[in-house]
């Protein structure tokens, strides 16, 4: 039997008001997926329902399944029900309120066609609040559009070594921009359950750590912003812990790293924990106390000392 090419796979909760445009946005794929998978992460708003609407409206341009949430509820179980239970040899991640452009597929598997040792590609999005674009072009918006970068095949770039480094910094690409290797998904072990925020971060690192990404300037995917995004500026310091947390593992020696990527971890361990012992600090005593214990854990016991922090964390209430 021959393996499918693309699998869509979308975690789902509560995502009743956005779905059915998530959907049609694949259904007018250049390139179509042999199949989309709707997680239902236990929504109480009738998601499934709406899954289930838009798979017979549109059964003859895409087919559409829903899956329980066999793990802890979040996107990292959603993602990994799907994953595990695929036969597809490339997964495309989908939020459940994002928009593919109709090239998504086409660019990216294009891309992986034509760096055939690479794991992953992605490409560009943008940032959109109801009519209004909030941010035009997220690889400028990050900084990768100004990094010197090799052109492997005409409009199919990669920063080599470097990306490891922004990796550890920051996720430079939408989630929902991205295509990669099934398999070489699974042999990174796939997404941290324990994880709710910055989980897409750690997946990356860890399949970065196996090979190489590349990437396309095209707009792939349209990531809409509203109040119940996770990404919202309210959880902040959770993705500040979230990304120190994955680069103290690497620091410890949780995997094997090569020379290159012992420098990048080392370059971005200080950064990294200070960023979150700062936004702990201005929510009080407690998630100081946390962030400055992960930082003497991490051999940094000068950032977990610093007087300031513990000033603003005894004085957050009045900031």
């Amino acid at each position: 039997m021959t393996s499918p090419a693309i699998e869509v796979v979308i975690p789902a909760y509560n995502a009743a008001p956005f779905l059915r445009a998530t959907l049609e946005s694949i259904a007018a794929q250049t390139v179509r997926p042999a199949r989309v998978t709707v997680v239902d992460d236990r929504s109480t708003d009738g998601t499934a329902d709406v899954a289930r609407a838009a798979a017979e409206a549109l059964r003859d341009r895409i087919a559409i399944r829903v899956l329980p949430n066999a793990g802890p509820q979040g996107p990292s179980a959603g993602r990994n029900t799907a994953i595990r239970d695929s036969d597809a040899e490339f997964i495309a991640l989908l939020d459940s309120d994002d928009l593919f452009t109709p090239v998504h597929h086409a660019a990216l598997l294009g891309a992986l066609h034509a760096a055939p040792d690479a794991l992953l590609a992605f490409g560009d999005n943008t940032l959109f609040s109801g009519d209004a674009v909030t941010v035009p072009s997220l690889l400028t918006d990050s900084g990768i559009a100004a990094l010197p970068a090799e052109e492997v095949a005409p409009g199919v770039f990669t920063l080599g070594d470097r990306m490891f480094a922004e990796l550890l910094r920051t996720t430079p690409f939408c989630t929902s921009a991205c295509l990669f290797r099934r398999e070489a998904a699974l042999e990174a072990g796939l997404f941290n359950e324990a994880m709710m925020y910055s989980e897409d971060q750690d997946f990356f690192i860890r399949l970065a750590l196996r090979g190489r990404f590349v990437f396309t300037r095209e707009q792939v995917t349209r990531k809409r912003v509203h109040e119940t995004n996770l990404s919202h500026a309210r959880n902040t310091l959770r993705f500040c812990k979230g990304t120190a947390e994955a680069v103290a593992r690497l620091a410890r020696g949780e995997s094997r790293l090569s020379a290159p990527q012992q420098a990048a971890v080392a370059a971005a361990l200080r950064p990294a924990l200070g960023g979150y012992i700062y936004h702990a600090s201005r929510a009080g005593l407690g998630p100081w106390w946390q962030a400055a214990r992960l930082a003497a854990a991490s051999g940094e016991p000068a950032l977990a000392a610093r007087p300031r922090d513990l000033l603003r964390a005894l004085f957050s209430r009045f900031l």
